[in-house]
């Protein structure tokens, strides 16, 4: 019943937000992740998690050549090890970003509430709990770079996790992804 609560909560939210953008472009994300966890720099596992990311977003001109996004996103985020290990924690986040644009090319960078609302941690095929519970919240930044050709984008953006990951004080685990993507802007 949380997770429900939590799910219709991000919905409205973005709801909300895509109603102020009248006359902005709307349109839909999606893309590969490669994901793992860092303590302080050093890979907690030797084999990222590959995944995917899907979401939605909407974006107004502030000034030419700059605009402002926000929308709304699903992704997977953990790390993995020799498929004998794998800890995955499902996110719905609610990203803003700037973008810079010079022609095709765009440059873009933001932050992005992160929710949790699933997690599963996997050992030898047998599910279970190796850490204490992921934390509910994250804070990620990211920037990144892209190309729009017609309605069409390619993209590659790199995520670091601001906040400790599991909820034990000063843990210092932190998700980091990278995505690689395609999003059709109408």
């Amino acid at each position: 019943m949380k997770t429900i609560k939590l799910l219709f909560l991000v919905i409205m939210i973005s709801a909300c937000s895509f109603t102020t953008y009248a006359g902005g472009k709307y349109g839909l994300r999606f893309g590969y992740q490669a994901s793992n966890i860092y303590n302080n720099g050093s890979s907690f596992n030797s084999n990222t998690l590959n995944a995917f990311y899907v979401g939605m977003f909407a974006e107004q001109r502030i000034v030419p050549m700059l605009f402002f996004g926000s929308g709304s996103e699903y992704s997977q985020v953990g790390t993995m090890e020799n498929n004998d290990m794998k800890s995955m924690i499902h996110y719905v986040s609610i990203p803003t970003y700037l973008k810079l644009k010079v022609g095709p090319v765009y440059a873009i960078g933001g932050a992005a509430a992160s929710f949790k609302v699933y997690e599963k941690h996997y050992y030898k095929d047998i599910t279970k709990d190796p850490y204490a519970n992921a934390a509910w919240f994250d804070i990620p930044v990211y920037a990144g770079v892209g190309i729009q050709i017609l309605v069409f984008r390619i993209e590659a953006r790199y995520n670091w996790g601001t906040f400790d990951l599991y909820n034990a004080p000063n843990d210092g685990y932190k998700s980091q992804y990278l995505q690689f993507g395609v999003a059709i802007a109408l």
